[in-house]
């Protein structure tokens, strides 16, 4: 594969992968439907479900689901070791719950939501629908050293909430009743907690396509050899003219001398 038609497979391929990220951020988020509240005469048959939970002294914790008591018109309560809590009437606007302990107990807490219940605090402004409330009030009994609602419903006006927890330091046991109003959703946009706002996530960069130059042959420049020093032969002395008829007139000399000689010592 020669290096344009890879770079041009990468291009796609990571072209691909953008398009799909922001399709992913811009697909069109579900919105919930909200709370609609159509009961405010909420009375003890109409919040079951609820979760009632109990910590004791020894930090062991209960937790029981709130039900109808079908023996009592508009009754409904949840019991677990040693206590319980009932509310009996038509309405909690007003009409108190009551409340068990035969051990020492260290909290109550009561999450209306699964049972389709929020409680009405009464203050201003008032959630559409819920009409006016009553605050958490102790009529008889020991009453917690501190209380709190809390987790407010999507819609409340700061009005109506899902929990309703009582504290007490040095722990209860008796029997104490309170008022704490309540109101129901309806069973197609029951009662929902309010949600955190969603984190605000820019929308993504399409992820930049980086060419990758095509290899070019590295430029090898040509070795320089520099040509052979060769060292030229020193041309042979000829001797001059004169020179040269000299020494062979030498040369015959010689040669005549070896001649005589040979002639003496043959003779």
């Amino acid at each position: 594969m020669n290096n344009s038609a890879f770079i041009n497979k990468c291009s796609i391929a990571i072209a691909s992968v953008g398009a799909i990220a922001l399709g992913a951020n811009f697909a069109a988020p579900v919105q919930a439907q909200q709370t609609v509240i159509t009961g405010f005469s909420t009375g003890g048959g109409d919040m079951d479900g609820m979760e009632v939970i109990v910590r004791f002294l020894d930090g062991t914790f209960e937790k029981e689901i709130w039900g109808t008591d079908i023996t009592i018109p508009n009754a409904g309560g949840a019991s677990g070791t040693d206590w319980d809590l009932t509310f009996s009437g038509s309405t909690t606007f007003g009409t108190p719950w009551t409340f068990n302990a035969n051990n020492p107990l260290l909290s109550l807490s009561i999450n209306g939501i699964p049972g389709n219940t929020a409680f009405d605090d009464g203050s201003f402004p008032s959630t559409p629908g819920s009409s006016g409330g009553w605050s958490f009030e102790v009529i008889s009994g020991e009453a917690p050293d501190d209380w709190e609602y809390s987790i407010p419903i999507d819609i409340s006006e700061g009005d109506i909430w899902g929990t309703l927890s009582m504290n007490w330091i040095d722990g209860f046991t008796g029997t104490m009743q309170f008022i704490a109003d309540t109101d129901n959703g309806s069973v197609s946009n029951p009662i929902a907690p309010a949600q955190a706002a969603p984190a605000q996530v820019a929308p993504a960069v399409p992820i930049a396509i980086q060419r990758v130059a095509a290899s070019v042959p590295a430029q090898v420049a040509p070795a320089r050899v520099a040509p052979a020093q060769v060292a030229a032969s020193a041309p042979a002395k000829v001797p001059e003219p004169g020179t040269a008829i000299a020494l062979l007139g030498f040369a015959a000399l010689g040669i005549g001398s070896i001649r005589r000689g040979k002639q003496d010592q043959s003779s």
